[in-house]
């Protein structure tokens, strides 16, 4: 069960839950792979580092892909925005959290960005812009998967 989902109040029901993207991980794996490529057409070429090169260069490669990805891996994981029938949650981070709530009738926009692959993959930013002067209280969600559908039911909710 999700962190909002065990938040919800009395006679609040969820309309819609958005997370992460896992497509945000793709690019730095396949920059690690294309690593790993250079790093073996390399090694064929010093014929002389044979064993070593594979008992070094793997794992230093899966090292270094692991380390770009931990961060996305774990955003991925800790982060959420929802809708109820009566605010915009959001929620990012597990150890240093922060938490949003918004009233469907404080909404002022829903702004979605996606870049060339974001839209072919289905993901992109949303900001949940909000009544209020400080613009920290907009909820900001980036790579959110299926943009579209949470902006479109969000936007149905708040004309209602």
């Amino acid at each position: 069960m999700s962190y909002i989902e065990k938040e919800l109040t009395d006679g609040e029901r969820l309309v819609l839950m958005g997370h992460v993207s896992w497509w945000t991980i793709v690019p730095r794996t396949l920059l690690a792979i294309a690593v790993f490529v250079a790093a073996t057409v390399v090694a064929g070429m010093l014929a002389a580092l044979g064993a070593v090169f594979w008992l070094v260069a793997v794992p230093v490669v899966l090292l270094l892909w692991l380390i770009m990805v931990a961060r996305l891996i774990f955003r991925v994981l800790t982060t959420e925005i929802a809708i109820t029938n009566r605010r915009v949650i959001s929620k990012a981070g597990l150890f240093n959290t922060q938490i949003k709530a918004t009233p469907l009738d404080k909404v002022n926009n829903v702004n979605v960005t996606q870049s060339f692959f974001g839209n072919m993959l289905n993901y992109g930013d949303i900001e949940v812009t909000t009544a209020t002067a400080e613009e920290s209280d907009n909820h900001l969600i980036m790579s959110l998967a299926h943009t579209d559908e949470f902006r479109n039911t969000l936007t149905g909710m708040t004309i209602e």
